[in-house]
């Protein structure tokens, strides 16, 4: 997605995504809109609003999220 690599894993209602590769920092700031796209079209379920959890506060490396279906 736009040139970044993810890989999703789904496990019921919850989706976990991960950065493949390495970014320098100026490269960070769309990540966390692109997971959430890559949530959206792997699963065909949106990521639920606030739902975000990460391993480290501001990572960009992974995240996990509740899903929305409805």
């Amino acid at each position: 997605m736009e040139g970044i690599d993810f890989a999703v894993f789904r496990k019921g209602n919850r989706a976990e995504v991960v950065r493949l590769g390495y970014l320098g920092r100026s490269e960070r700031d769309p990540v966390p809109r692109l997971m959430e796209q890559a949530i959206a079209l792997t699963t065909g379920c949106k990521p639920a609003p606030g739902s975000k959890e990460t391993g480290v506060p501001g990572d960009t490396g992974e995240a996990r999220f509740t899903l929305d279906c409805g």
